[in-house]
């Protein structure tokens, strides 16, 4: 490497380190003053830098809380593909993403709840989507390995799968938080099983209604015999 290829590389690193500084600095003070009483300076004498150096990064405060949500869930999606092992089964592999993301809500949940509010109040709600999504099709794609590989039968639309496990625990997440408890894991383990629950299930479960429909009936009919022989007694 020559001496301007390093001089490049040195620069492009004091560069990205300062990046993350400023936006390390705006998520901490986005979550303590909210987003409408956030100031560009604020954030530069957070970052321990001049407000003039924190414009030619960004030019106004939306677009560096838009990079703010945007670098929040590539990191938790990064976090979570690293946390979830292909290889193992299904309900190893939900054991993982699901302690993961618990985990990550408990130690962040003031974050989370600050890019939610971003998206539906701040700028453009669709742009702001695409972290998201890309998160959440990490759960996407561990319930396509499982259905490609047998080990699972949806009973329910994966939209509906999903909302059930991330709604889950970030309900779970905030009741602990307000309990002031910590990492739960009977709560992964009943939801777990709850995702998992066999098909065979849900058909031993319409049996049961017909055979019980079927007694009912029976029953009904057995007492109309008897009312029918005590009418002819007394006519």
């Amino acid at each position: 490497m020559t001496a301007s290829q390093k001089e490049k590389k040195s620069q492009r690193e004091r560069l990205e380190a300062r990046e993350s500084t400023i936006l390390a600095a705006a998520t901490a003070v986005f979550v303590d003053m909210g987003v409408d009483g956030t100031r560009m300076a604020d954030i530069a004498a957070k970052a321990d830098i001049a407000e003039g150096t924190l414009y030619l990064y960004y030019k106004n405060k939306q677009a560096l809380l838009h990079q703010v949500v945007e670098a929040f869930w590539a990191n938790l999606t990064h976090g979570a593909e690293q946390a979830v092992d292909p290889a193992l089964p299904m309900r190893e592999q939900l054991h993982q993403l699901a302690s993961y993301h618990l985990m990550a809500l408990l130690n962040q949940f003031d974050v989370v709840g600050l890019t939610y509010r971003a998206r539906l109040r701040h700028g453009e709600p669709e742009q702001q989507l695409g972290p998201i999504r890309g998160y959440v099709r990490v759960f996407d794609r561990l319930i396509e390995r499982g259905t490609d590989r047998g080990e699972i039968q949806l009973m329910l639309p994966l939209w509906q799968l999903r909302d059930l496990f991330y709604g889950w625990l970030e309900f779970s997440a905030r009741t602990l938080m307000l309990r002031g408890e910590g990492f739960d894991q009977s709560l992964i383990d009943n939801l777990v099983t709850l995702i998992l629950a066999p098909p065979k299930q849900g058909v031993e479960a319409a049996k049961a209604d017909k055979d019980a429909a079927t007694n009912t009936s029976n029953l009904e009919q057995e007492i109309l015999n008897r009312l029918s022989a005590i009418e002819q007694k007394l006519s």
